[in-house]
């Protein structure tokens, strides 16, 4: 920076000097000519031109306007095509629309109509109740039950409907509750009690020898079929078997003549456990035949 001041100071000084010498004048105004030298001898050009500020207002109010039309468009969350049809005006409901390509003309879009909804698959309408053989609607239906206080303590609404549909006649409950069986019974064991037609001293039986809770609505509709006696049934209840025999093991073994000796017998041989009733009565009748 020292080195170019006085650059500019030596400069100064011998233009000075030289216009002095060259002059002569005796009239040399040195302030004058000082500020002459000072003042820049040419205005540096502007690096922009003023620009029209009317242009600049219609650029600004251009700008104001799609500003304004985007964020009322985006709150509407409308189309394109729909923002014209609003604005300017159009039919809503054609839903043809054209578009002009250069070179293609003017091809024609087809926007479809949204589809109908298909209806789920696997879920149909559940069927119509089978027609009632009994001689009454079921509204009466219920309120005979109502009235015998069955509706409500033993019989709930949904298994009084099922028990209607079975064709289950009152006089049947009638007799279940005078033999004690309604309460305890739901409209499954009463429905296939009554369609098997097991009568109630049967049931009656199995209560009195101690193996009726002992045994499902199928087991008791398995032993009235195939008349397996209650008193093989108290026999295997007795020896701790029946609670874990199914029917299918019972009705074999009696048939076979399986005796609850020869289940000990397996038992304690430590075989029972892994034999199933074909097994047991396939040896059953190999140590028991005659030959």
């Amino acid at each position: 920076m020292g080195k170019k001041e006085d650059n500019k100071t030596r400069s100064f000084t011998n233009d000075l000097d030289r216009n002095f010498d060259d002059d002569h004048d005796p009239d040399f105004d040195l302030d004058e000519y000082i500020r002459r030298q000072s003042q820049p001898t040419a205005q540096m050009p502007l690096q922009e031109e003023t620009k029209d500020p009317d242009r600049y207002l219609f650029k600004n109010a251009v700008l104001i306007f799609i500003v304004f039309a985007a964020a009322f468009l985006w709150f509407n969350s409308w189309s394109d095509t729909e923002s014209w049809a609003n604005v300017f005006g159009g039919d809503n409901q054609s839903t043809q629309v054209t578009a002009e390509a250069p070179g293609f003309g003017q091809p024609e879009i087809s926007i479809p109509e949204p589809p109908q909804v298909p209806s789920v698959p696997g879920v149909e309408a559940p069927p119509a109740p089978p027609a009632s053989s009994l001689d009454m609607t079921i509204t009466e239906y219920l309120s005979v039950l109502q009235d015998r206080g069955y509706l409500g303590d033993e019989i709930s609404g949904f298994s009084a409907r099922q028990l209607y549909d079975a064709n289950v006649p009152v006089s049947y409950l009638d007799e279940l509750q005078n033999a004690g069986f309604l309460e305890n019974l739901s409209f499954v064991y009463i429905t296939n009690y009554f369609q098997n037609q097991i009568p109630l001293t049967y049931l009656e039986s199995l209560q009195d020898a101690g193996v009726y809770e002992e045994l499902s609505f199928v087991d008791v509709t398995a032993f009235y079929n195939d008349n397996i006696p209650v008193e093989y049934l108290v026999t295997l209840n007795e020896a701790g078997y029946l609670e874990d025999l199914s029917f299918v093991y019972v009705t074999n073994f009696y048939n076979a003549g399986v005796t609850v000796e020869f289940l000990d017998q397996l038992k304690e041989q430590g075989l029972y456990e892994d034999l199933n009733f074909l097994d047991i009565v396939d040896l059953y009748q190999r140590e028991n035949s005659d030959g």
